[in-house]
């Protein structure tokens, strides 16, 4: 069990500080949609063009739109943020152990296989030899099961990280425990796949929280670390400064790759 050894008392996260937090989430979410100029779809496009190629075969169109991501990212960052929202459903959101080995071996060769198709598709792409046709509902599949992997694989040592009070818990105990996630992943695989007009938003912003978390997530590692507040959390009401910190770097560091994308595409004259 993980033992306490600092003595210093961590005082609580001020009420005026959490309404400033949730004052600047609501300002960020009112500007991505109310700003003049680019459509709420154009700035979640721009936002994750520097994590996804967006190739336009690779993509669904629901409503005849093209989703911010690309059908194996799409997959990715929607199985990683429903993951996550099932872990705290099922009350495993502060689980610090890993699943059971024989789990996580099944889900590293579904990560493995992504790898596969992925290195298939890319050889198809070069016009060299290569397995199968690619597809882009296998492209979709494949990154659902690695979204799942990342979210079972990540959550607990984030867990670890944060939380003063140790919880022994394994975030998936047991294969019975992993049935609820797959009807939530088959509603995403088939929602994406209907490409209806009604799931154009939704998808297009859950998948885009995603990406945002998943890179939050890394950037509240190195924050934690550096103010060397690990394992010193009670409540979530503590967190929210630092994560929002990390949230707003992670804003700054996707605008930036894609900046640095578009200077590189148009230096290569693509």
């Amino acid at each position: 069990m993980q033992q306490q050894t600092s003595s210093t008392k961590i005082l609580p996260t001020p009420l005026w500080l959490v309404a400033t937090m949730a004052l600047l989430y609501l300002s960020l979410l009112a500007a991505l949609v109310l700003l003049p100029g680019m459509s709420l779809l154009d700035r979640l496009r721009w936002l994750d063009s520097g994590i996804c190629a967006q190739v336009p075969s690779h993509s669904f169109y629901p409503g005849g739109e093209r989703l911010p991501l690309c059908a194996r990212n799409t997959g990715i960052y929607l199985g990683f943020i429903v993951t996550l929202i099932m872990l705290y459903a099922i009350g495993r959101s502060r689980a610090q152990q890993l699943p059971p080995w024989p789990m996580m071996i099944v889900l590293a060769i579904g990560v493995a296989v992504l790898a596969v198709d992925g290195f298939n598709s890319f050889l198809l792409d070069l016009g060299l030899p290569h397995l199968y046709q690619p597809h882009n509902l296998l492209r979709l599949s494949t990154g659902l099961i690695t979204g799942l992997a990342m979210g079972v694989f990540t959550h607990p040592i984030l867990n670890r990280q944060l939380w003063r009070q140790y919880n022994e818990q394994r975030n998936l105990a047991s294969w019975k425990a992993l049935l609820p996630f797959l009807p939530a992943l088959l509603i995403c695989f088939f929602a994406t796949a209907s490409q209806s007009a009604y799931v154009l938003y939704p998808l297009a912003l859950l998948s885009t929280a995603g990406l945002l978390t998943a890179v939050s997530s890394v950037n509240l590692t190195f924050i934690i670390a550096i103010s060397k507040r690990d394992e010193t959390f009670e409540r979530y009401r503590e967190l929210l400064p630092f994560f929002s910190l990390a949230v707003i770097l992670a804003i700054g560091e996707l605008l930036a790759l894609a900046q640095l994308k578009l200077a590189l595409l148009h230096t290569l004259g693509v």
